[in-house]
């Protein structure tokens, strides 16, 4: 097997261990949206009113942002101490048995399970993706290190498609229980494929100072014939004598005092900012087109294409993110994606004109999905652990996260209320708009381009740019 074909397929493999969960668990709640309605009327005896219902199905929905929030926190302790590996491992077990409460909550008519079960649920996927962003940037070779990270967009993407196909009518959208059955098995397998592979050259080597199993961890990802010396050799330029200890809160004054370290999650946290739509296409595009007066199956559906698209995307942002670079990709899909969203805003009051501007709504959410998946999705949730040092690297990604997911809440809270207010379809240019806006200027003006670059360089040119190159930090 050609080694290129073998590396994509290990990392595939591993992108699907941590994707499955948080795919399925983003997806499988958007086209079935009436039979979940249905689900929670049953469970409570028919007593909800619309205010109720809104207000559980916040829960539903949200509980897994507040999870996700308190998983970033662990994946530090958790990834750094114990390894990329290890983290996956703990994390895919523990999902494992959240998809079963899951599953139990919707067969027994017991809602709370479903609720504990999606909190379990993001609490550990926030490790695995975490972990496996991780692994995808240590692991490959440099020159493949763009092309590897993308794997876990596109199976993402993929698992989106899974997701949104099993809760149409035509399949599972009618069967809950089945729906969330479906979930048990990919997360067992998820644990199996963990096993299986090696840890990181990069943690073995800095981290653990295993030399012996960081090279063999070498031939494993990067192929037998490689020149296994120039790739450690190229792997300790990111060392330092504080590599080997764990964090403490000490890091975290070292984070916000030395100015380059204090760019980087600045950055981080700027291209973030630009994913946060993709969660309210993903969770709520069937009823927000169906506001749009879409019928029930065209809203359906649509959101399943949509799905789709956003997966054709990253199969081509894959290709060219080594190509092109990030920069490249990511500032013009993000310009475009603040325009889809304006176009969908304006769809709402042109519709009320006439009942085809609906159609520029649905187009402008297949346009967004394309970009998204293209430029936006993948290079913003790596960028980060790409620019920062290998010491502070797990940290400063749990701090962007952690600041994504805050305002994730906030907006995703904010949303739906909002929206069925006077605000109306405005709220996706407060929410989504202006805040990428800002984001994207600040991006232009301060993001360094990566492709093809070794993490010490770039350090160096955030040094330069950011007045700290002759002062004396950790890298």
């Amino acid at each position: 097997m050609n080694s290129t074909v073998r590396l994509l397929a290990v990392f595939c493999a591993v992108a699907f261990s941590s994707n499955w969960q948080y795919a399925y668990s983003s997806t499988f709640l958007n086209t079935p949206v009436l039979q979940f309605k249905e689900y929670l009327n049953t469970s409570f005896a028919s007593s909800l009113t619309e205010e109720s219902y809104i207000h559980i199905w916040d829960i539903v929905q949200n509980i897994w942002f507040i999870g996700f929030f308190l998983g970033i926190w662990l994946s530090p302790f958790l990834n750094d101490r114990l390894g990329r590996k290890t983290g996956l491992l703990i994390a895919n077990s523990a999902n494992f048995n959240a998809a079963i409460v899951q599953f139990l909550g919707v067969w027994l008519f017991i809602p709370v399970l479903l609720i504990i079960g999606r909190f379990i649920a993001s609490v550990m996927t926030a490790v695995a993706f975490q972990a496996v962003i991780l692994y995808l940037q240590e692991s490959p070779p440099t020159s493949k290190r763009g092309t590897a990270s993308y794997c876990s967009e596109v199976i993402f993407a993929a698992m989106c498609i899974v997701g949104m196909m099993l809760g149409t009518d035509e399949l599972l959208g009618n069967n809950l229980p089945w729906l969330l059955a479906v979930n048990i098995l990919p997360c067992a397998i998820s644990i199996v494929i963990i096993i299986l592979v090696p840890e990181t050259p990069k943690f073995l080597l800095i981290r653990k100072n295993d030399r012996k199993s960081a090279e063999a961890a070498i031939r494993f990802h990067h192929g037998k014939d490689v020149d296994v010396e120039s790739v450690v050799e190229e792997l300790l330029h990111e060392a330092d004598e504080d590599s080997q200890e764990a964090h403490s809160f000490k890091d975290f004054l070292v984070i916000a005092k030395e100015p380059h370290l204090r760019k980087i999650v600045i950055l981080g946290a700027s291209a973030m900012q630009i994913t946060v739509s993709f969660w309210g296409a993903i969770y709520n595009s069937t009823q927000f087109l169906m506001d749009l007066n879409c019928s029930n199956v065209l809203a359906t559906w649509s959101s399943t294409i949509m799905a789709s698209i956003y997966f054709i995307g990253t199969l081509i942002g894959s290709q060219l993110i080594d190509r092109l670079g990030r920069r490249t990709l990511l500032l013009p899909c993000s310009l475009v994606s603040i325009l889809c969203w304006t176009a969908f805003t304006c769809s709402f009051y042109l519709q009320k004109t006439g009942d085809g501007w609906k159609y520029l709504g649905i187009a402008a959410l297949f346009c967004f999905a394309i970009v998204y998946g293209c430029g936006i999705g993948a290079i913003a949730w790596f960028i980060s652990a790409e620019l920062a040092p290998q010491r502070y690297r797990s940290l400063i990604q749990s701090v962007c996260y952690t600041i994504n997911t805050i305002v994730l809440v906030a907006m995703t809270f904010a949303l739906l209320p909002m929206y069925i207010s006077s605000v109306g379809s405005a709220t996706f240019l407060i929410l989504y708009c202006a805040p990428s806006l800002v984001c994207l200027v600040y991006l232009a003006w301060q993001l360094p381009e990566t492709k093809g670059r070794p993490t010490h360089e770039i350090l160096t040119q955030l040094k330069m740019s950011s007045g700290s190159l002759a002062r004396v930090s950790p890298e």
